[in-house]
C-alpha cells in the first residue's frame, strides 16, 4: 500500500516514461524555437529592406514586431505546457501498463498465482494482455 502512494507521486512512472516525455518535449520544443526565429529574421529582413523609409518602419514595422513578440511570449508557454499535459497522460496509458504487465508475469513465472492480468480499458497493451492470458491459459490447460 505504501508502495503505491509513493508511485504517484512521482512524476515519471520510470526511465521509459520520462524518454518517451523528453522526446515529446523537444520535438515541440525544437518547432516553437525554429518558427520564433524564422518570424523575427523575417521582420527585421524586411525591416533591413525598407531602411530607406524610416518613417515606415516606425508606424509599421516595430509596432508590429511587438505583437508578434507578445503573441509568441504568451503562445508558447501555454501551447508547450499543454502538449505536455497530454503527452503526460498518453505516456502514462503505456508505461503504467507497461509496469504492470512486467510485475504480473513475474508473479505468473514464481509460481505465486494463477488468475489473468487485468488492465483498465484505455489502456494501450490490453490486446496483448489478452493474447498473453489466452496463452497463460492454454499452458495451464495442456500443462
Amino acid at each position: 500500500m505504501n508502495k503505491t502512494k509513493n508511485r504517484r507521486k512521482k512524476i515519471f512512472a520510470n526511465k521509459l516514461h520520462r524518454n518517451i516525455f523528453l522526446l515529446v518535449f523537444f520535438a515541440s520544443l525544437l518547432p516553437a524555437t525554429l518558427v520564433t526565429f524564422s518570424v523575427y529574421y523575417l521582420i527585421f529582413n524586411v525591416l533591413a529592406e525598407q531602411f530607406v523609409f524610416p518613417e515606415a518602419i516606425a508606424y509599421s514595422i516595430i509596432p508590429a514586431t511587438e505583437k508578434v513578440t507578445n503573441i509568441i511570449l504568451a503562445a508558447t508557454p501555454i501551447s508547450i505546457s499543454l502538449i505536455l499535459v497530454i503527452a503526460h497522460r498518453i505516456t502514462h496509458r503505456i508505461v503504467g501498463p507497461f509496469d504492470r504487465i512486467i510485475r504480473e508475469l513475474d508473479k505468473r513465472i514464481e509460481g505465486n498465482t494463477n488468475e489473468a492480468i487485468t488492465l483498465r480499458d484505455n489502456d494501450k497493451f490490453l490486446p496483448l494482455v489478452e493474447r498473453i492470458n489466452k496463452l497463460l491459459n492454454k499452458i495451464n490447460t495442456t500443462g
